[in-house]
C-alpha cells in the first residue's frame, strides 16, 4: 500500500479537530459567570388625579320621542304603491 500516508493524514486530522471541539467546549463551559444586572429601584408612579363622584341619572325611557313615533297610515304603504 503505498496510500498510508493518506489514511495518516485523515486520522491525524480527525484527532486535531476532536482536539479543537473539545477544547473550544472546555473553553465555553468554563468561562467566569457574567456579571449579575444592575438592580434600578422603579419611580414611584404618581398619584392619580381625584376623579369627581359618579353621578347616577334616571334610565332612558324607550317608546318616547321622535325616533319611536308610530307610522301614519301614509308612511304605512309601501314605497312601491303610486297614490293616484
Amino acid at each position: 500500500m503505498t496510500r498510508r500516508w493518506k489514511l495518516a493524514a485523515i486520522g491525524i486530522l480527525t484527532v486535531a479537530a476532536t482536539s479543537w471541539a473539545s477544547t473550544l467546549t472546555t473553553a465555553y463551559l468554563m468561562r467566569p459567570p457574567a456579571p449579575p444586572a444592575p438592580v434600578v429601584e422603579p419611580e414611584p408612579s404618581p398619584e392619580p388625579e381625584a376623579r369627581p363622584p359618579i353621578v347616577h341619572v334616571a334610565p332612558p325611557q324607550h317608546g318616547v320621542g321622535p325616533a319611536h313615533k308610530k307610522p301614519s297610515v301614509a308612511q304605512a304603504g309601501h314605497s312601491s304603491e303610486v297614490a293616484p
